[in-house]
């Protein structure tokens, strides 16, 4: 079977090894996507002999283990190790069986952040009412705890890089963001800290008397001087507290996360979602703080998706009529260009695919709409002639001026090897201007 192997300091590859083998106890599962954890990073630059990445992967049941689900079950797992390969072992003890509505993808970015994010809450107790300051907030703990504590109730100042990165937290109901974690306006009851080096001793600085910081991660990879006599200065019997998000068996737990992400109040963030293939490419995002969320990379489709253009075209407006975020993303090239007429604030070239899903249609047009109202996309009509697709739809929501909004859209899309390359949008910029821009002068 062929997995994915350390082949140099930090580098990756895919080769042939030997089959799987189940031990006592133990399941064979068919791998169908796995994410990657910004800690596998490290441990990639000096890998241990024998060792071979993958925590987290969704699939199915190829040989069903003593105490577990029978074969052909659909499933999450959380592996200690060894999960980016085409099957894996796992006892029972590790696996949640999986419903048909969460796809592989999804599943596939709980585990370890989702494990994280669910036993840091529990460590923090009743976060009812609590400010909470959250650094590093970006990635997929960050994403799954901001949603959790913000459903229970928590007040939750989000530290991020930028704005196109905070965005997502703002609509799991992140209550403020701020670039600079000495720009948080304190005092907070509780801080979670995972950057490390200079930050932690700033975010310290912003707790209440008596309040707990929990350190949980070192993502800057920066160690840390403390100074205990700031206690007396600032955080006058405040605690410090680590945490590690490993406590025995994770079955019940990712049955929880599961739970919640089918009853839609959990919502696995999939920064980026790419064949098993690019993993090495992945690795270097992930690396370079390219990828907010989880990066997910799939080895075999639930069903094939035939991806001549229309059908591609298709599927990609459906998605975004359903809110299909992992869709919408992997419709498009990494290097597709969006060009949006007009002499609008939104007008011109978007390239790329993380500007055009995370700035495009994400942050920047999902800001001109009232929050909280669902912009309702109906599919007119779809013309196709080899790489060129014509499709038509109409818009229709409440602008966040509260006017409404109707229009008529259009949009030539190219398609090479079943990915968007390039759209070129046509729609009525006038009523965009009014209804959108109401502030915006008349040309």
């Amino acid at each position: 079977m062929r997995a994915v192997l350390a082949v140099d300091s930090g580098q990756v590859g895919l080769a042939d090894i030997d089959e799987v083998r189940p031990g006592e106890g133990e399941m064979v599962i068919e791998v169908a996507a796995f994410s990657i954890n910004r800690g596998e990073t490290f441990q990639l630059e000096r890998p241990r002999d024998g060792w071979r990445p993958g925590k987290d992967i969704a699939g199915r049941v190829l040989e069903a283990a003593p105490d577990g689900p029978p074969a052909g079950t659909r499933v999450v797992a959380h592996l200690p190790h060894s999960g980016w390969a085409e099957r894996v072992a796992a006892p029972a003890t590790q696996v949640a069986v999986l419903p048909d509505d969460i796809s592989f993808e999804q599943a596939a970015a709980l585990p370890l952040a989702g494990l994280t994010a669910l036993r840091l809450l529990r460590t923090a107790g009743s976060v009812i009412g609590r400010r909470i300051l959250l650094t590093g907030a970006s990635g997929g703990v960050g994403h799954y705890f901001t949603e959790l504590a913000a459903g229970a109730g928590a007040v939750v100042t989000a530290v991020v890089s930028s704005p196109a990165r905070g965005a997502r937290l703002l609509e799991l109901g992140a209550d403020d963001l701020v670039y600079d974690v000495a720009d948080a306006r304190g005092p907070f009851e509780l801080v979670l800290e995972s950057v490390g080096g200079e930050s932690l001793p700033v975010a310290l600085s912003k707790l209440a008397p008596g309040g707990d910081l929990i350190w949980f991660g070192q993502a800057s990879r920066q160690p840390v001087t403390l100074d205990f006599f700031d206690f007396f200065t600032a955080a006058e019997a405040a605690r410090v507290r680590h945490f590690h998000y490993v406590h025995g068996p994770d079955d019940q737990d990712l049955a929880t996360l599961v739970r919640l992400v089918s009853a839609g109040r959990l919502h696995p963030e999939l920064g980026r979602v790419e064949d098993w293939s690019r993993t090495d490419a992945v690795l270097d995002d992930l690396r370079n703080r390219r990828i907010r969320g989880n990066a997910v990379l799939t080895l075999h489709k639930e069903a094939p998706l035939m991806n001549d253009p229309k059908t591609v075209v298709t599927r990609y407006v459906e998605a975004v009529a359903a809110g299909d975020l992992p869709t919408i993303r992997a419709s498009f090239a990494p290097d597709v260009v969006w060009s949006y007429p007009g002499d609008l604030p939104l007008s011109g070239d978007w390239k790329g695919r993380d500007m055009v899903v995370d700035e495009f249609l994400g942050a920047a047009a999902g800001n001109l709409f009232a929050p909280g109202t669902p912009v309702q996309i109906e599919l007119v009509n779809v013309i196709a002639d080899g790489q060129q697709v014509f499709a038509e739809w109409t818009a229709r929501a409440t602008a966040r001026t509260g006017g409404a909004y109707d229009n008529k859209c259009g949009a030539v899309f190219t398609v090479r090897n079943g990915e968007i390359v390039a759209v070129r949008e046509y729609l009525d910029t006038d009523h965009a201007r009014r209804v959108l821009f109401p502030e915006e002068p008349m040309l």
